[in-house]
């Protein structure tokens, strides 16, 4: 696997540990803005980091509150295409309950870019995810 294949898988695994331990601002430093979310028949753009550490900081409280998330894992990530700076992705995850029972499995496709300032960072995803 290239180093630029490694980096992206890196980066993915660092957004969903981040979001796992609920860490707002560290989940949203994973990403490259501006950055475009297409899930739930809408696309958002977020335009700088301190716009998606707000939004996560609702999205976290949401899905703990109203589906009584406790944990996210990789069902899969696997590589569709890669070059020097851009890699894309696709992934599926499983969201649970403290119980271990399924909220729900989503697949998605990131687009990952190395950035001239942060390093690797995910630019794009579109989901299956409320």
């Amino acid at each position: 696997m290239s180093s630029a294949v490694d980096a992206a898988f890196a980066t993915a695994d660092e957004f969903l540990a981040t979001f796992n331990a609920l860490d707002a601002e560290g989940h949203a430093a994973t990403l490259a803005y501006p950055h475009v979310r297409l899930a739930s028949g809408t696309v958002r753009i977020w335009e700088t980091i301190e716009e998606a550490t707000e939004q996560m900081r609702v999205n976290m409280s949401r899905i703990r509150e109203a589906l009584g998330w406790d944990h996210s894992e990789w069902d899969h990530k696997r590589l569709i295409h890669e070059g020097d700076r851009k890699v894309h992705l696709d992934v599926q995850f499983t969201r649970y309950r403290p119980d271990g029972s399924v909220i729900g499995v989503y697949p998605a496709v990131y687009v990952v870019v190395e950035t001239p300032d942060r390093g690797w960072r995910i630019q794009a995803r579109s989901s299956y995810a409320p």
